[in-house]
């Protein structure tokens, strides 16, 4: 199949980003195409309506975007040489709230009873403000398949604002379908989860900006009348899930706990659902950095048991002696494990864990230096200024008046 690489790579891609991508020709079913939303609403009959769009007067070296009545935006191309169309989506360009479903419900002519089926459904979508990215990836597949941006056109079939006729519902087919629908919707959801606490787990920093950037408030389970109370749950469910995430991925739970509950704490002080959404976001991104800077499950149980010594420690005595008697090995053994497994002298370990410390103090705090210094283990302010400047070239008074990048 000619393009078959330049498809394979624009799947892979648009599945980082949560988008669905069909290669369809004519007599194919399509069903799939919105996630199975019309064919729950008994409205099959819609699909024959959407294939003539597809297959019935789409030109060559052309990129359509198309907003249905349902507010679900999709795009789509016809690949050379007969080879069917490319379907992406579909997707939202706007983050929805619950009343904002409730008003869809009502202009398409449904029962209102039937808004937690299309929330289901739209919870289940990313959301792209700006689609952007999106076109970007089309138009580098475009210039593969037509030689060049300005070889082909982008073709806008209609907006969003465009107002839906009410739709036939099949009452009958409604309830019938309405569960597999909620099923696939929870899948979704759960399989949405499941690979974002994967990705935390590993510390896959890149793949959880790619999933959060795009998350919507539906994503919070409604089990609640109040929507802030659901999205407030949904972020201490959250918060729980990367607990786990943080530990399997070999995070002490000292740290865990100190994250978790500056979070519980966030989360109560939330005033509304969209900055909810916005912490879910930040508390996926801060696990991940704290499962990349303080897992310890890759080396082996003495270097493990140390690390998580010295950081618990550091405003006590951590000389090699002392190291060693608590973990009952001998000094020489110590040493020389611990620089075989990290690369790293025990006391530039122990340096570096202290200096950085020290910089998050002098940053989030007004204390004295000489109190910054005792907290680190270091008693003597004259040599922790002397470590600090030799470490970072400026005293910690002056980092604290100037950190770098204010």
């Amino acid at each position: 199949m000619p393009h078959r690489a330049e498809m394979a790579y624009l799947e892979a891609a648009l599945r980082h980003m949560r988008l669905q991508l069909m290669q369809l020709r004519p007599g194919d079913e399509v069903e799939g195409i919105d996630l199975g939303l019309r064919a729950m609403l008994g409205l099959r009959q819609e699909y024959d309506a959407f294939s003539r769009v597809l297959f019935g007067f789409i030109r060559p070296e052309a990129v359509y975007r198309l907003t249905d009545p349902f507010g679900c935006s999709y795009v789509f191309f016809a690949l050379p040489e007969g080879e069917g169309t490319v379907l992406v989506g579909p997707y939202l360009t706007r983050d929805l709230s619950q009343e904002q479903v409730l008003e869809l419900t009502e202009r398409l002519g449904l029962p209102l009873q039937y808004a937690r089926q299309l929330t289901d459904h739209y919870a289940a979508l990313p959301v792209f403000a700006d689609a952007g990215v999106i076109m970007a990836l089309i138009s580098a597949m475009g210039e593969r398949l037509w030689g060049g941006v300005a070889s082909y056109e982008t073709i806008d079939l209609f907006s969003e604002a465009t107002e839906a006729v009410p739709l036939p519902v099949d009452a009958a087919s409604l309830e019938e379908n309405s569960i597999t629908l909620q099923m696939q919707a929870i899948s979704r959801r759960y399989d949405y989860e499941n690979e974002m606490m994967e990705a935390v787990s590993k510390g896959l920093l890149q793949r959880v900006e790619q999933i959060t950037g795009h998350i919507s408030q539906l994503n919070f389970e409604q089990r609640m009348a109040d929507p802030l109370r659901n999205a407030k749950n949904y972020c201490i469910i959250c918060n729980t899930l990367l607990r786990k995430a943080a530990e399997r991925g070999g995070v002490h739970p000292l740290h865990i706990d100190r994250v978790s509950s500056q979070y519980a704490v966030q989360i109560e002080n939330k005033a509304t659902p969209k900055a909810c959404t916005e912490l879910i976001g930040e508390m996926f991104r801060t696990y991940c950095r704290l499962v990349r800077s303080h897992t310890v499950s890759r080396y082996p149980a003495p270097v493990q048991k140390a690390l998580i010594y010295i950081e618990e420690n550091l405003s006590g005595e951590l000389g090699l002696q002392t190291l060693a008697n608590v973990l009952e090995l001998s000094p020489g053994y110590l040493s020389a494990l611990f620089r075989q497994e990290t690369g790293q002298t025990l006391t530039g370990h122990i340096t570096d864990v202290r200096m950085k410390h020290a910089m998050h103090l002098l940053t989030t705090t007004q204390l004295q230096v000489q109190t910054v210094a005792q907290l680190c283990g270091i008693p003597d302010a004259n040599y922790f200024t002397k470590l600090f400047r030799r470490r970072y070239g400026v005293t910690p008074r002056l980092y604290r008046r100037e950190p770098p990048g204010s």
